[in-house]
């Protein structure tokens, strides 16, 4: 996973759920409460426990999407 527009910040330990910030020497660490934009390197299976997902590309939040697969079981 990656930071977006975050020099010297790396997205480390990563879990289903959870991570770790690392903040290399010199580098500017977020604020507390301040948002921090991550690109997924791919998609993860909580995503089966959310009815629908908020995107903002380009910082513009649009339309709830629905998960489709919510619950699919095969």
């Amino acid at each position: 996973m990656l930071v977006r527009d975050r020099s010297g910040v790396e997205y480390a330990k990563a879990s289903d759920k959870n991570g770790v910030l690392r903040i290399a020497a010199g580098a500017k660490a977020p604020k507390l409460g301040e948002k921090t934009l991550l690109v997924p390197g791919h998609c993860d299976p909580t995503v089966n426990l959310y009815d629908q997902f908020v995107c903002a590309p380009r910082g513009k939040v649009e339309a709830p999407r629905a998960v489709t697969a919510r619950g699919a079981v095969r």
